[in-house]
């Protein structure tokens, strides 16, 4: 654990797990407050000469600590308002915040991940889904968001690229760790084995549209540093293709 996580955990005990106890709707101020508190930490540290991507993985990390807590704040009061106890939910993480990836601004990409039916899910799933999106959208964030049973995740995954690459990089946050790790096998059976060829397929169809946006041309006065030719995606795609094609998301096994 970094020295810098350490203290957004301490920080957190103090001022947020100590206060578990009081009715979630007046624990906003708090968390309010840790989150400015932390947010300033972060620029300090960047403009102190810290890098971009280790920024970046501090506040995921910092958004991490957050959510766990909510999380375990809206779970408990959902049991208890539906007199359940301990019913499997977990909360992942999608996309560049599944990578460790969150720049100050962007989306936090979340799934509820559940193992029930359409039609049949439990009144404290729900529950506990919706207390934790309004207090993020009442804290400031920009959440992208979607509940769904394995199966669905699955089903959706193989209908739509960008769907599958945001799962691609799918991370357990917190909640039942059984059940994700049921979706990450299932994942890789069903979603990327045997659809080797279609999604690099895709994903170079993708990048030639792109490209082509930009007429085909690194050489630009003004270049997209994210989307443009040689850009961030562009090395992002490279990695998807390896773990399509590797089995990781990393470039060591190039």
């Amino acid at each position: 654990m970094s020295p810098h996580q350490e203290k957004v955990l301490a920080h957190a005990a103090r001022e947020l797990v100590a206060a578990s106890a009081t009715e979630p709707a007046a624990l906003l101020p708090l968390y309010q407050k840790f989150l400015k508190i932390e947010n300033h930490r972060l620029r300090l540290r960047h403009q102190a000469g810290g890098g971009g991507r280790e920024v970046c993985a501090s506040r995921a990390t910092l958004i991490d600590i957050l959510l766990r807590n909510i999380f375990a704040l809206a779970s408990a009061a959902a049991d208890k308002a539906n007199g359940a106890s301990a019913i499997p939910l977990s909360l992942v993480a999608l996309g560049g915040y599944g990578r460790n990836e969150l720049n100050p601004g962007s989306d936090v990409d979340l799934m509820f991940l559940h193992q029930h039916a359409e039609g049949e899910i439990p009144a404290a799933v729900s529950a506990t889904a919706e207390q934790v999106l309004y207090f993020l959208w009442d804290v400031g964030f920009k959440v992208g968001h979607s509940t769904r049973s394995v199966r669905e995740a699955i089903a959706q995954a193989n209908d739509e690229m960008l769907t599958k690459t945001a799962m691609l990089e799918a991370r357990h946050l917190t909640g039942d760790a059984d059940l994700y790790r049921l979706f990450r096998a299932r994942f890789r059976k069903q979603c990327v084995q045997g659809h080797e060829k279609d999604y690099i397929a895709a994903r170079m169809e993708d990048q030639a549209r792109r490209h082509e946006k930009f007429a085909n041309n690194v050489y630009l006065q003004e270049p997209n540093v994210k989307g443009g030719c040689g850009g961030l995606r562009d090395y992002q795609n490279l990695l998807w293709i390896t773990y399509f094609k590797e089995g990781a998301l990393t470039t060591t096994h190039l």
